[in-house]
């Protein structure tokens, strides 16, 4: 029996940089196989909120 698309997405493991192992964040129109820090890529996030997140977990 065949199981849901929902279900086997949900299942995949994490995708992971291919330099450091760290999990990277997947995104629906980009296909990145490395981390910010290993890409050397500034990141602009479009909320202000994820802003101060996101210094919070580089200052950890």
């Amino acid at each position: 029996m065949l199981q849901s698309s929902t279900k086997f997405y949900e299942q995949l493991p994490a995708k992971c940089c291919n330099r450091c192992g760290e999990t990277v964040e997947e995104l629906a129109d980009c296909y990145h196989t490395e981390c910010y820090k290993c890409s050397e890529t500034v990141f602009y996030p479009l909320s202000p909120i994820f802003l101060s997140m996101y210094n919070t977990a580089i200052q950890e």
